[in-house]
């Protein structure tokens, strides 16, 4: 399982598009007392995150005229609030994390008494409210971010430990409190503006990567779990060796390297020496295999599902990538194949990699690949891979009996989020 437990995210830019809100809004405010000042929305971007007094202060406003364009400025806002709105994919991935137990909170910069108009201006705007335990604002602790405070005050009244805790905020500011703190930090590029690079411990391009990286699994720090990825490192570096190797010594070289990483294999996988040695070797350079998932969906908005005669198990039908076919080519082969139906692909959801999201590890990396695909004709014959084809609904995919090794719970309802979503971004790790 991952390691993070507690989720804290930052509002503005994050959760909410409140940018040209606040921004326009400022660039009005100069306008009035700072003629001339030549600022453009695309110049203001480093302010954004920080709480409205500093960035005033950033545009070199009188500490003594502060209050008065603090709320002049949050006039402005209220007066463009129907600007601002809840980023897409946002709810669904709260609903979806709340679901799976995460603890959820916000971590802001707006305060306690903020009211920058509507539903979404409050320092817990309405919609979020079903998913959020807790706030930590501006003003609730003694120095707000970029300062390590309101972290260590969330931990202190929840008893969360840094290593649990995962911080998504789109600023260099966020990502310079979660480092004060000790917190990791995901930068929420959806929301991000500004145009130097952020070394952070995560990049989500959108919502449902978020979930990527929450529940990826976390690495075996078992010995046998060492020795496995030392096996493959170390088998990787003889079957690349093999594939370029001119001199006969080299050769016996790199061959008994093969031989050294099936036998720690061994320790880590429940199959005899030999059998890890015949699946590892490849003609050519060490790379990862391919597996196909298809994600097929009818009118109703339930989702296609296989029943293995092999195992017995439910699955998205899908399998290994043949070496003569595209991967688009392949998926709608095993469509084909396991479900007697033709199809046509719509769209690359996501390409995981499976030793993350599916247990137990295999011999060989394996990058999966889910595509949308649209049905067409065709009815179900029972064969010799699968035994059934059924539509669910997602509240029924948890009561089916899975083959979570190749299609987690987490996978199937990224397939339904791709589903519902007309603007999904790819999910690549």
């Amino acid at each position: 399982m991952s390691k993070y437990k507690h989720l804290l995210w930052d509002i503005d830019g994050t959760l909410i598009d409140t940018y040209m809100a606040n921004i326009v809004s400022i660039i009005e405010l100069l306008d009035r007392y700072q003629p001339g000042h030549n600022y453009k929305v695309e110049d203001l971007a480093f302010i954004f995150g920080l709480p409205g007094k500093d960035a005033l202060r950033e545009l070199n406003v009188p500490e003594d005229r502060m209050p008065q364009l603090m709320e002049e400025w949050e006039g402005l806002v209220r007066s463009r609030c129907d600007m601002c709105k809840v980023f897409d994919g946002i709810i669904p991935v709260l609903a979806f994390l709340k679901e799976q137990g995460y603890h959820m909170a916000l971590v802001t910069s707006r305060t306690r008494q903020a009211n920058m108009g509507g539903p979404l201006g409050g320092f817990l705007p309405e919609p979020l409210a079903p998913y959020i335990e807790r706030c930590v604002c501006a003003g609730d602790t003694p120095r707000p971010k970029p300062f390590p405070d309101p972290f260590l005050h969330y931990m202190e009244i929840t008893g969360a430990r840094r290593e649990e805790m995962l911080y998504i905020g789109d600023t260099a500011t966020d990502l310079q409190a979660a480092n004060s703190a000790g917190v990791d930090f995901a930068l929420a590029l959806w929301g991000y503006r500004g145009k130097q690079f952020l070394r952070c411990a995560h990049y989500v391009r959108s919502p449902w990567e978020v979930v990527s990286v929450v529940t990826a699994k976390e690495p075996d720090h078992s010995v046998a779990g060492q020795l496995h990825r030392w096996a493959r490192e170390i088998n990787a570096i003889g079957q690349n060796g093999l594939a370029y190797v001119r001199d006969v010594f080299d050769q016996e070289r790199y061959e008994r390297l093969c031989d050294l990483a099936a036998e720690m294999a061994s320790y880590y996988i429940d199959a005899d020496v030999k059998v890890i040695r015949e699946q590892w070797v490849v003609d050519g350079y060490k790379t990862p295999q391919v597996d196909t998932r298809a994600a097929i969906f009818d009118e109703q908005g339930r989702i296609l599902m296989v029943k293995e005669k092999r195992t017995g198990k439910w699955n998205l039908p899908g399998g290994w990538c043949d070496e003569n076919l595209s991967i688009v080519a392949n998926t709608l082969k095993e469509v084909r194949e396991e479900a007697s139906l033709e199809a046509s692909a719509l769209k690359l959801i996501a390409v995981h990699d499976r030793n993350r999201h599916n247990s137990p590890d295999t011999i060989c990396g394996c990058l999966k690949v889910f595509i949308e695909c649209a049905a067409g004709t065709g009815s179900f014959t029972a064969n010799s891979e699968t035994a059934e084809r059924r539509f669910f609904a997602q509240d029924e995919i948890a009561r089916l009996d899975l083959r979570t090794t190749t299609c987690s719970l987490d996978q199937i309802a990224m397939c339904f989020a791709a589903h519902n979503d007309p603007n999904w971004r790819t999910v690549i790790e």
